[in-house]
């Protein structure tokens, strides 16, 4: 059954149509056919022959009383002659008819009716011979009385056979009719079951193809509203974010301008003691010698704390950069120190005041195939919820751990927190879209959800929740080393990115 399930749904539309016009088409041609033999059949299915017989015995009837008609008196006068050549000549055309007419042919099957007609045939021939010679009237209806009296046996039994012969010949014909008609009813109803079944057939073919295009249309509608919220939860990110690394900014840029007002300071300290003698053009620094040894040790200590500064600033920009840098279709390695470092970069302002973030690297892969920013994304996702469980936890002491591992085929990224842990309720929805525990206008349902369609789509790997174990919560991502992603995978990958970051409050 599945078979020619699997072989219908092959079937093109034009196939179908031209199948069941090919049915339509035969189906005609043989109904016709029928019609017509049943037409043919019509015909002759009737009981002329023994009415042409039976007209045979009449008509040689009607001559016997007109030769007795004439004989009555003695002598046949020219007038009774007449009449008797006459009801002869309807004798001879009837005999012909029977002989000769188109569809009487049958008769001279039945013995009697052969026998009979050549007697006629000897008799008529005789007849004819003795009108043509003899000119007197009563000799010559004696003649044709003694030629015609011999028939009158073979002539009953001719009619009584033809009478047996009709009965047998149109009960053959009724059943071939019966026949023919039950073999075009059988048609009949076969032509309506298949055209029906093939009607069903086309329908529900019609119907799967709508209904998948109604499922397209459904799944673009709702791709287009999660690109929509996505959209609206990027600019709250992007301002979370911006608060941070403003944030991060802020510090080193503050002491780099104080370090700069100290050098500017002790630039003028340095120049107002600078005296020139007018006679041989020397210089002097007029400086008390404690002024002297402050300077000079805590001048090169701005310096260096200035380049610190500016190293420290560099290193954001740099992580806004690469974060923000569009992301490309191709599928590339990428290093997974960087986008871890990244993350890092960008969360640290979110982290350091809950939790102390502790990273280790177990493992000697260093790269993983997919598309750049994307695992950065999802890394910032989840240090930014694991701060975040640990501050709505009230733990003092928060940590958060990032453990780069390995096996045979897989590398694995472990983010576990302190905080409160994820319900075990909640367990099996959390990565539902549009699913939140947080307050109405803070979260809102798409961190984890897309954090897992970025490792799903552009990494062929997964993003999990462990089993409960201890305070806390860990996530996994689990990423295909390089060269092991599927040729089957690969097709999964061939849609139009965008470079989104999406809403890190889930």
């Amino acid at each position: 059954m599945g078979k020619t399930r699997n072989f219908l749904s092959k079937i093109s539309n034009r196939a179908i149509f031209s199948i069941l016009a090919l049915f339509v088409v035969l189906y005609g041609v043989f109904s016709i056919a029928i019609v017509r033999k049943l037409e043919d059949e019509k015909f002759a299915y009737r009981e002329n022959f023994a009415w042409a017989v039976f007209q045979i015995q009449r008509q040689f009837l009607e001559i016997e009383r007109y030769i007795e008609y004439a004989r009555s008196d003695g002598v046949v006068e020219r007038d009774e002659l007449e009449k008797v050549l006459l009801e002869y000549e309807i004798f001879v055309s009837r005999t012909l008819l029977v002989k000769q007419g188109e569809g009487f042919q049958v008769l001279a099957q039945i013995p009697e009716v052969g026998d009979l007609l050549a007697m006629l045939d000897e008799k008529i021939a005789r007849i004819d011979e003795r009108i043509k010679g003899v000119s007197n009237a009563t000799a010559l209806v004696e003649f044709i009385r003694e030629e015609l009296v011999s028939i009158d046996d073979p002539l009953q039994q001719a009619v009584v056979r033809t009478t047996n012969f009709v009965s047998v010949y149109n009960a053959s014909n009724i059943a071939s009719v019966k026949s023919d008609i039950e073999i075009l009813s059988y048609l009949f109803f076969s032509g309506m079951i298949v055209m029906i079944g093939l009607a069903i057939f086309v329908i529900r073919h019609r119907q799967r193809a709508f209904a998948a295009d109604i499922d397209a249309r459904r799944a673009r509608q709702e791709q287009e509203v999660i690109e929509e919220a996505a959209d609206y939860a990027k600019m709250h990110a992007l301002g979370t974010l911006a608060g941070g690394v403003a944030h991060e900014i802020n510090t080193p840029a503050q002491y780099i301008q104080n370090n700069l007002e100290f050098l500017s300071d002790s630039f003028n300290d340095f120049v107002h003691a600078l005296r020139k003698d007018e006679g041989d053009g020397s210089v002097r620094l007029e400086l008390a010698p404690e002024r002297i040894d402050f300077m000079t040790e805590e001048i090169p200590l701005a310096i260096r704390e200035s380049i610190q500064g500016l190293d420290r600033i560099a290193e954001i920009v740099r992580g806004i950069r690469k974060f923000a840098h569009p992301t490309t279709d191709s599928v590339e390695r990428i290093s997974i120190a960087e986008e871890i470092e990244t993350a890092i970069t960008l969360t640290r302002n979110q982290v350091k005041h809950v939790a102390e973030l502790e990273q280790s690297y177990d493992t000697d892969v260093t790269e993983v195939e997919g598309r750049r920013n994307h695992l950065s994304q999802a890394l910032i996702n989840l240090i930014v919820n694991a701060s975040q469980a640990i501050r709505e936890s009230g733990q003092r002491s928060g940590k958060i751990k990032l453990n780069v591992t390995s096996d045979a085929e897989n590398v694995f990224i472990r983010l576990r927190d302190n905080g409160g842990g994820v319900p075990e309720d909640l367990r099996d929805r959390i990565f539902d879209y549009f699913f939140t525990t947080k307050e109405r206008g803070v979260g809102t349902g798409q961190g984890l959800p897309i954090c897992r369609k970025l490792i799903q789509d552009d990494f062929n790997g997964d993003l999990t929740l462990s089993a409960p174990d201890g305070e806390g919560a860990e996530f996994v991502i689990r990423i295909p080393k390089p060269g092991i992603r599927s040729t089957d995978d690969d097709s999964a990958l061939n849609y139009t990115a965008t470079d989104e970051f999406y809403d890190i409050r889930s």
